[in-house]
């Protein structure tokens, strides 16, 4: 009975010691849970910069990679024209400026004897053309300028008229002189919007508009270049434009 009476006063004291261990255990295993929460976070926020990082370094190889191909694609587009302006001089080199084609069915009249040149003559078309063609190679942009103007006013009837037209244009552009270069460039359309140099002159119009800041003019260049010349090798560097636009 004795034994009995003690365990009964005895009780109340076990059960709340046994409470209060209860509550350590659980307070403990909050507090392992709270810490490992903090640490989920802070490893979060790392991996979440780190995809950030990745994202922006992704875009930046991918800008990069856009604008060297766009440059190779021009370079190449510009070693096209000037072998097309190669080919254009050997083409005009058999016969003289204005000539015509001499009939396949004759055998054509043997050729004057050359008249002695006075100091009032013309230069050599092929000799002005090719000066001036070679002064735009070498950087010799106001030289080249000069001397496709030279040619245009005297030969304005030539089948090298557009090139001569195009090149000043060309002239401008390398000297970053976007706003002579672009009028130049609409000459070529406007004077020549049939010839071999009208889509090379509708994409560097684009540019220069680009250039300054003019983004319409720049984007309704291009979309003219596709629809007019949808199989020129400027047309698809005008659509990788395009998609660059804002």
């Amino acid at each position: 009975m004795k034994k009995t009476i003690l365990f009964l006063l005895c009780f109340p004291l076990l059960a709340g010691c046994g409470v209060k261990r209860e509550y350590v255990r659980m307070r403990d295993q909050l507090d392992y849970l709270e810490t490992s929460q903090k640490k989920m976070e802070t490893q979060m926020t790392l991996m979440d910069s780190l995809l950030r990082a990745q994202t922006d370094i992704t875009y930046q190889l991918n800008a990069e990679m856009r604008t060297r191909w766009g440059s190779l694609n021009e370079r190449m587009m510009s070693m096209d024209q000037q072998y097309e302006d190669q080919q254009s001089r050997t083409m005009t080199q058999a016969l003289p400026l204005g000539a015509s084609k001499p009939d396949s069915k004759g055998i054509a009249p043997p050729a004057p004897p050359d008249k002695p040149k006075d100091n009032g003559s013309k230069p050599d078309p092929k000799q002005l053309y090719d000066t001036a063609y070679l002064d735009i190679t070498r950087g010799n942009y106001d030289l080249a300028i000069s001397g496709f103007r030279e040619f245009l006013k005297l030969y304005p009837s030539s089948s090298l008229a557009d090139n001569s037209q195009y090149w000043i244009g060309e002239g401008y552009y390398a000297q970053k002189k976007y706003q002579e270069a672009l009028a130049e460039f609409q000459k070529v359309l406007a004077l020549y919007p049939h010839q071999d140099k009208a889509a090379a002159a509708y994409y560097k119009s684009g540019l220069c508009y680009k250039e300054l800041g003019q983004t319409p003019g720049a984007r309704e260049s291009w979309q003219t270049l596709i629809k007019n010349f949808p199989r020129s090798p400027e047309a698809g560097l005008a659509q990788d434009r395009i998609k660059e636009l804002p």
